[in-house]
């Protein structure tokens, strides 16, 4: 009997990792991920730079698909995360085949990449690696320790948007330990945090945005990591991954699950007319005054009109600030404001 027991518990346990299993491999675990999904990629070492703010900026935002945390390091030193560089494209090629097999569960839904210092450089390695047919959407680079020169052609083959390259002239990882260890693809050439995109295929897909005055306000002074910050990811980067649709999305949503509270009658209005004093109390009174000033009362009580109080309309929400600069500033346009 207790062999029978143990027996039973275990075909138990099996059927519901078979469960689990079919339903994490048909997609089911999130049903957002078949709306989108977008993987933030941090720098060398993995120290968490900008790991919560992706997510939470993107869904202050109106983002309604998933942010995934790719972690890829494996010694969580950033010195040897830049030299041994082995390990950034090997994580990038197990990247490009995970991107891959999303793709081919979620055809509809698109997936884009936002990536840190030596963390662009295993974002580019994997769109490289991604099968065709399937298609990167955008790729936004931030204080990227790639070379400015590197060839972007091939990963340009595989995306259907475009790369956006958020740089400082005034870097100081970028201008100080990257300059004597080298870049993440090997070179010792100006990286593309500096001074932007330039090489072979950076042409009208590739948006370099320098640093300006204006991204103050969201903590970005022209540093190295201060361009995760939740401000940034939520007013300025997530313009490149909220689409218009998901942004009806959720305010049909907020307003779904407004509580809806019934509307409460003023109790200085009644539903019912006030009854009118009959003749005989009207009579009582002493003095025609007195009957005058009951009548004008009567007239002014059976017409005064009934009604509920109504509630104001509910403010207009605030719309971010990228999609109010949508209209007024092309994101095709290169910008080449650089820090003083």
């Amino acid at each position: 009997m207790e062999r029978r027991g143990r027996l039973a518990r275990l075909g138990a346990w099996r059927l519901a990792a078979g469960v689990v299993t079919a339903a994490i491999g048909c997609g089911c675990a999130d049903p957002r991920e078949q709306i989108g999904k977008t993987w933030y990629i941090d720098g060398a070492g993995n120290w968490g730079f900008g790991v919560f703010e992706s997510e939470t900026g993107l869904r202050n935002a109106g983002y309604t698909g998933v942010v995934d945390n790719y972690r890829w390091s494996l010694t969580f030193n950033p010195a040897l995360d830049q030299t041994l560089r082995f390990v950034a494209q090997g994580a990038g090629h197990r990247l490009g085949a995970i991107i891959t097999d999303y793709l081919e569960r979620n055809p509809e839904a698109e997936a884009n990449l936002i990536a840190l210092s030596a963390g662009t450089g295993v974002g580019m390695w994997a769109i490289e690696q991604v099968r065709p047919p399937h298609k990167v959407n955008h790729y936004v680079m931030l204080g990227s320790s790639l070379s400015s020169r590197y060839d972007v052609s091939r990963a340009l083959k595989n995306m259907k948007g475009s790369i956006f390259v958020y740089y400082s002239a005034s870097d100081p990882v970028l201008s100080g330990p990257v300059r004597t260890l080298g870049t993440i693809d090997g070179t010792f050439d100006e990286s593309a945090g500096l001074a932007g995109l330039r090489g072979r295929g950076a042409g009208g897909r590739v948006v370099n945005i320098g640093w300006a005055p204006r991204y103050e306000r969201y903590g970005w002074v022209g540093g190295h990591t201060d361009c995760t910050t939740l401000e940034m990811m939520q007013h300025v980067i997530a313009r490149h991954v909220v689409t218009p649709e998901m942004l009806r999305e959720a305010r049909e949503t907020r307003l779904a699950k407004r509580p809806s509270s019934p509307r409460k009658t003023d109790d200085r209005f009644s539903s019912q007319e006030t009854p009118v004093p009959s003749q005989q109390d009207n009579t009582r009174r002493a003095g025609p005054a007195a009957q005058t000033t009951q009548a004008t009362r009567v007239s002014r009580t059976t017409t005064r009109p009934t009604a509920a109080r109504r509630r104001p309309p509910p403010p207009p929400a605030r719309r971010p600030d990228w999609l109010r600069d949508r209209e007024q500033t092309s994101t095709t346009q290169p910008e080449a404001r650089h820090a003083p």
